[in-house]
């Protein structure tokens, strides 16, 4: 299998940013924007990239996703969403991502520029939490390109994702051969992915759940 590219991704606002260069290093340390060596999608632990929106303030703790290729459905549970906030600045970008993801919640169609439909988004609160559930549909399994997953047609017919070990990603579906991850395009596979277990110590204490701001904005439209 030929190696891929790396890449770059947003985490939080004005937090760190992972850096995924091409020998597959990943660095924690860059400030404000994205640095992109190949065009990715963070789709499965950024609430707002799976979307199709450009900025990616908000993260989540953990994520599950379940992918079936027969039915071409999909879901995506993210849980401790939350986003890493220094100065009034951060949050202002904050609450408009946590609006657009409102708006696009109300929109019937609920389509992306990515090729996905988003069915469902139901956002609930556990242990002082707040978690996204996501159910959708695709009809082209190449739309997973963009977050990493690729089809191999040639011989296999299998899909694979590369390992980064610090993502701590697990699978009891997909087989992990020395840098990726595999499984076969008629089985549905569940992979886990825990990229920020280790937030370095200056980002901890700015690191902010959601549970609040979504509380108060179910308080603001109750009244």
């Amino acid at each position: 299998m030929a190696r891929r590219k790396g890449y770059g991704l947003l985490c939080p606002a004005n937090g760190f940013t992972l850096v995924i260069p091409k020998k597959q290093k990943i660095i924690s340390a860059h400030f404000n924007h994205i640095i992109l060596m190949d065009p990715i999608s963070i789709y499965f632990f950024a609430l707002a990239s799976i979307i199709g929106l450009e900025s990616t303030s908000i993260v989540s703790q953990k994520a599950t996703i379940t992918i079936n290729p027969v039915e071409r459905t999909f879901e995506i549970q993210q849980e401790d969403l939350f986003a890493i906030i220094v100065t009034e600045a951060d949050s202002i970008v904050v609450v408009h991502e946590i609006q657009q993801i409102a708006e696009f919640n109300k929109n019937k169609a609920k389509r992306t520029d990515n090729g996905l439909t988003v069915d469902t988004i139901v956002f609930s609160s556990r242990n002082q939490q707040l978690n996204a559930a996501l159910k959708g549909r695709y009809t082209d399994p190449g739309v997973w390109a963009k977050a990493g997953i690729h089809l191999d047609s040639t011989s296999t017919y299998s899909f694979s994702l590369m390992n980064f070990p610090d993502w701590n990603m697990q699978s009891s579906d997909a087989v992990l051969n020395e840098n990726y991850w595999s499984w076969p395009t008629d089985k549905t596979v569940t992979i886990i992915l825990e990229p920020y277990k280790n937030i370095p110590e200056e980002y901890r204490q700015h690191r902010q759940s959601l549970l609040p701001s979504w509380q108060q904005g179910l308080d603001s439209r109750s009244k």
